[in-house]
């Protein structure tokens, strides 16, 4: 096997596309997730993301990226306008029409419309869940950090609310076994994978025996 060294220049001399391929694909397997928007007028939308990231836990807060405001981003203006926004786990069964949602859609098109997900509203949310999602989340807009090396966004949110709908997520100790529903990873922009169990690990603590624990619970 011939390893293969890149520096940074050789990164940047790559071609565009082969170097944001290249680049997505690094860091490896992550949560893919439709964010759930409303404009404010009666016009529901939906991205597809996968740089969601945890925040915290007490309050609990979750984040995600987004890419440079040099054009429209529909997303971002709707959480701008609303101050509310939906994060919905994307599964195997509807994973062609999450990655549908994708594609540039002018901003008075709904992707709801377009790809025929099913838009839903709980009682005391105003922006819209994707009703085929088996984890559905609702964030009020906290804060936003400017990444200035790239020209990126942080966008933090506060969860206001979380439905699951199948009893076999939610383990007696919080775990949330998302493989149980068939939840996706994705790799890079255009690869969906699905994760399966491995292990399971009790607290590491120095000097002790690590202790494995069961998926279920």
């Amino acid at each position: 096997m011939s390893r293969k060294y890149f520096s940074q220049n050789d990164i940047l001399a790559m071609d565009v596309l082969y170097r944001r391929t290249f680049m997505n694909t690094l860091s490896g397997f992550k949560p893919a997730f439709l964010i759930g928007t409303t404009n404010g007028q009666g016009t529901h939308n939906l991205g597809t993301f996968n740089s969601i990231v945890h925040i915290g836990a007490n309050p609990p807060h979750i984040g995600f990226i987004m890419r440079p405001l040099t054009v429209p981003r529909h997303t971002y203006s709707n959480i701008a306008n609303t101050g509310h926004y939906t994060l919905n786990l994307i599964t195997a069964g509807f994973v062609d029409k999450a990655h549908q949602c994708s594609a540039k859609y002018a901003q008075d098109e709904s992707e709801f419309e377009a790809t025929g997900l099913r838009p839903w509203f709980s009682e005391s949310f105003p922006a819209p869940y994707v009703k085929e999602a088996p984890v559905k989340i609702g964030l009020r807009f906290a804060e936003k950090h400017h990444i200035a090396s790239n020209d990126v966004w942080l966008i933090v949110g506060e969860v206001m609310e979380v439905i699951l709908e199948h009893d076999d997520l939610l383990q007696n100790d919080g775990f949330l076994a998302l493989h149980e529903v068939q939840g996706v990873s994705a790799l890079g922009l255009d690869a969906y994978y699905l994760p399966a169990p491995l292990r399971r690990f009790a607290y590491a603590r120095p000097h002790q025996k690590l202790k494995q624990l069961p998926f279920k619970q």
